[in-house]
């Protein structure tokens, strides 16, 4: 049989289309990639009062923030609140790190303040230049300092000895300040450098959260420590015993991040709605979405979102809260697309 050049074109192109086929077949869909975190998004805390809570941040530190309303629809089934509003004051902090202000409105809020030993308990870390001027700026503001004597103490840390204090905002949320010196190029003024610390209550279960399901590589000793310092840092009564976790989150931050687990006090899981003010949260990018959800709801971990459903919040942006094994409220959100990575992309973030 005598096969002409146009007969070749189309047996070749044939057999190009079946190649691409066989490939495109064995290629994983986004569907069976391993669902991860991508990055820290950012870290979030529920205010009373916005006015009030950045006034604290820029008087004691030194940052600012600007409130804007956030008039998306899917609020309220994001956050499980019917009716609720949301203004936001997004803080740009040093480190690329960034600190969501939120207040909400529209329906009841009951505030409530945790123990630093508590599970659930949440901290955002600042590093200074001068930790006299913040102490002063604190007491000055009439802000609660939780460090036994009202001073700061001296701790150990990866560069060594520092001292450090820690106090709450006007919404009962810890913030610990930290005086080293800033490296070169450091950002100006007096806080350079943020971290995020969050008290846990096992080592283990958190380890399989954190580390099992989203990927973030935790490191710490399974020995509880006796450390006076520590716990006069913290306001925590003698006799308490520590360990912690340690480890980095993905993401343009490159945030440091710790969990502690405490003995020998007593300990309230500290769980508050999303809306309420003092809640602790932090929101991660991750890939695939459903089959991360999917995952978590086999392992039995609270979704917090209206009838325990990816939301919908537009532009690309698909998210959902749920609570850490710890009692922090996490919001999980995806920016390529659909649920199960199908559909346009997207991200909350920017929409923020």
């Amino acid at each position: 049989m005598k096969i002409t050049l146009g007969s070749r074109l189309v047996i070749g192109a044939s057999l190009a289309a079946a190649f691409t086929f066989a490939v495109l077949a064995q290629a994983p869909s986004l569907d069976q990639v391993k669902p991860q975190i991508k990055s820290l998004s950012h870290a979030i805390h529920a205010v009373n009062e916005l006015d009030t809570t950045l006034a604290f941040y820029r008087d004691v530190f030194g940052l600012n923030g600007m409130p804007q309303d956030f008039p998306n629809p899917a609020v309220p089934l994001l956050t499980n609140a019917p009716g609720v509003t949301l203004t936001i004051s997004m803080m740009r902090l040093p480190g690329a790190m960034q600190f969501e202000l939120t207040h909400f409105k529209g329906l009841e809020r009951k505030p409530a303040q945790a123990k630093y030993t508590d599970p659930g308990a949440a901290s955002i870390v600042f590093y200074v230049r001068d930790i006299d001027a913040a102490v002063a700026n604190a007491k000055k503001a009439n802000a609660t300092i939780v460090t036994t004597g009202a001073a700061p103490v001296e701790i150990s840390t990866p560069k060594g000895k520092a001292r450090s204090i820690v106090v709450r905002d006007p919404d009962g949320f810890f913030v610990q300040a930290i005086q080293e010196a800033p490296p070169e190029g450091a950002p100006e003024g007096n806080v350079y450098r943020v971290s995020l610390a969050y008290t846990m209550d096992n080592a283990d279960a958190t380890e399989r959260f954190y580390g099992g399901m989203l990927g973030v590589d935790l490191k710490g000793p399974s020995a509880f420590s006796k450390d006076p310092a520590m716990i006069k840092l913290v306001g925590a009564p003698e006799g308490t015993e520590f360990r912690k976790l340690t480890g980095t989150m993905p993401g343009p931050q490159n945030a440091y991040i710790e969990f502690t687990e405490f003995r020998g006090v007593p300990r309230t899981k500290f769980h508050l709605r999303v809306r309420d003010p003092g809640a602790p949260a932090m929101a991660v990018q991750v890939n695939n979405l459903r089959g991360m959800i999917d995952e978590m709801k086999a392992a039995g971990v609270n979704v917090i979102s209206t009838n325990g459903e990816i939301v919908d919040f537009g532009g690309g942006t698909h998210t959902i809260f749920v609570e850490d094994p710890n009692g922090m409220n996490i919001e999980v959100f995806e920016r390529t697309g659909a649920p199960g990575g199908k559909g346009k992309g997207g991200g909350k973030g920017q929409a923020k």
